[in-house]
This record gives structure tokens, sequence and C-alpha cells, in this order.
């Protein structure tokens, strides 16, 4: 047997980034406008979730909901606030592009230069037309370490299957992450793939549960402690 799944938690502000921790979350996602996806948030809000909080903190870098950058003056905006977040005590970036249905690696090696730390690429993969290839992709870049998806349609059962075997094809070195749309039912299926190592959660700690809700110590500690309870298979 194995430890339990470690917990990422979205926060939008400093209460949430600080009530994520207090309940024992291992990760801090942090962002604003998380109704539109999550963007990325200002300098200000990182320097403060910083200062305040100790457990490790990834920051989002996505200027709109369409993973497609094509204009030079938004991709030239990502790469600047890449370079500024990236001198910051961040554990890592959250970023992600596609071009045509593929991962965008002219944007992903700029925000990754300009950076400097490494790179949970985001939801952007579940939009990819041939997802091994992006998984290939992914694990031979130096800097990205963790892909962030929900495991495709179906139920979760059939969600963990294939996040399974995405794990596997994406090696030791790049561990993927579920999130969106997690549920408590869900953690019980993903805490059997043994590939797994976290989980991505939002709305589920949040009170009230919808993305304009505010993050819960209480639910968080909950979570942690049901995952703490669900055996696992090495």
């Amino acid at each position: 047997m194995i430890g339990p799944l470690e917990l990422e938690v979205i926060a939008t502000s400093l209460d949430d980034a600080l009530a994520a921790e207090q309940g024992g979350a291992a990760r801090i996602e942090l962002v604003t406008s998380l109704e539109r996806g999550g963007l990325t948030p200002s300098l200000a809000m990182v320097e403060a979730v910083l200062t305040h909080v100790g457990i490790p903190v990834r920051v989002m870098v996505r200027d709109a909901e369409p993973h497609e950058v094509l204009d030079p003056h938004v991709r030239r905006r990502l790469v600047d606030q890449a370079r500024a977040i990236g001198q910051q005590s961040v554990d890592g970036l959250v970023f992600g592009a596609l071009v045509d249905r593929r991962i965008d690696e002219a944007l992903l090696d700029a925000v990754a230069g300009a950076a400097g730390c490494p790179i949970t690429f985001h939801r952007a993969f579940e939009d990819l037309a041939d997802h091994d290839e992006g998984l290939d992709i992914l694990s031979r870049h130096p800097a990205v370490d963790h892909v962030l998806c929900d495991g495709g349609s179906g139920s979760w059962a059939e969600r963990a299957l294939r996040l399974g075997m995405w794990s596997v094809r994406a090696g030791a070195g790049l561990q993927v992450l579920p999130g969106g749309g997690v549920t408590r039912e869900a953690l019980t299926v993903l805490s059997r793939v043994p590939g797994l190592r976290e989980v991505h959660v939002g709305r589920l700690v949040r009170e009230p549960a919808t993305t304009g809700g505010s993050v819960s110590a209480h639910r968080v500690a909950d979570l942690v402690g049901h995952l703490r309870q669900l055996r696992r298979p090495a």
C-alpha cells in the first residue's frame, strides 16, 4: 500500500489560500476568475499569498478562455506574466496552449524559458486531437512535471481507467493530475489507480459548492481525512 492521494486546492483569494492550508491541502493552484476556468491573478495577489501561506503555490498563467493564442501581443503578455511570476517563490506555473488541437510547443517553450520553474500543463490537454502524442511531447519537456485533466467522457470508473493508462504512458517524470468536476465518490475510484499521486479540486471544497463560493477549511480537512481512509494499491 502507498500513501493517500494528496490534495491540490484552487484558490482565488488570500482567504481561500489560508483556508486550504489550514484544512491540510498539499498545494494551492492560485487563479482569478474561476467562473471562466481560471485566469492569471494579479502579481499583488501572488505576493500576498506567498507571504502568508507556507504550502507550495502554483500560479495560473492564462489570458482568456480559448486555448489557442494567436494574437502576438497576447503571446508576449503571457511570457511577460510568466517571467514576473517566476521571479517569485512559487512552486511553479499552470499553463497550457494549443494550435490546431496540438500542443503549442513554441509558446510552451517561451513561457517555460521565461519562468524558469516547473509547469503544470492545464486542462487544454483535454482538447488535444491525440492525447498519446500530447503525453509524449509533455513527458519530454524539461519544465512540465504535471498534466491536469479530467480523464475525458464517461463515468468516473471509465475516466479512472483512462487516467491510469495515461499515467503509465507519461512515465515517472510527468504526473497525471486528475481534476475537473471531481466528486467525493470519484475519489474512491481514483484512489484505486496505482499511478495517480494527487487530485485537484475546486467547488468540492467551497461553500457554497459553486465557482463563487469560498474555500472552507472544514471541507478541505474533511476531504483530506477521507483520502487518508481510502486504501490504495502500490
